[in-house]
């Protein structure tokens, strides 16, 4: 049975995820589909209940709606639950909304893992956005510890420090 997957995010039309994810279908004969999904903050409650209806077998999130489908789900795991930040959705076995970020991890494994932590690295984050958190995160977990971030506003910085409260604004 073909299952249905997507990205929500507004503005998302110019969004490659659809090209990426039907190359993997393709390639190793998997009988899905991946679309975009452009909609208006106050149609998240649909689109949860379009996966509990199985109309979507799950969904990568982008922004605005990183922060704001956390309110819209039944569990938020792992490191979306440090980050505050979700980038997949699906529906578990136990018919429960689950909420995952899987920035973190991607981010680690695509630029991170040859970090020697023994010494003493400091990073700068530029830009306090959706995806800050993850990578406030991930440069954590990669064993740097002088982290600091610097953004237009103050207040998304302020925002960050209260999360993790070793970052330096």
């Amino acid at each position: 049975m073909k299952k249905f997957f997507g990205i929500i995010g507004n503005p998302i039309k110019h969004s490659l995820s659809p090209v990426l994810h039907k190359y993997w279908f393709k390639k190793y004969n998997i009988d899905a589909d991946y679309t975009i999904i452009e909609e208006a903050d106050k149609n998240l409650p649909e689109i949860i209940k379009k996966i509990k209806r199985g109309v979507y077998s799950g969904i990568n999130v982008t922004l605005p709606f990183k922060q704001k489908i956390i309110n819209h789900i039944d569990q938020v795991v792992n490191d979306a639950e440090l980050t505050g930040s979700v980038n997949t959705v699906y529906l578990n076995n136990d018919k429960t909304i689950i909420g995952e970020n899987t920035d973190v991890y991607g981010l680690q494994a695509a630029y991170l893992k040859e970090i020697d932590s023994s010494l003493n690295k400091k990073a700068l984050v530029i830009g306090a956005g959706g995806v800050s958190p993850s990578v406030v995160l991930s440069i954590k977990k990669s064993g740097i510890k002088n982290i600091s971030i610097t953004n237009r506003t103050s207040e998304k910085c302020i925002f960050l420090k209260k999360k993790f409260n070793f970052l330096n604004i």
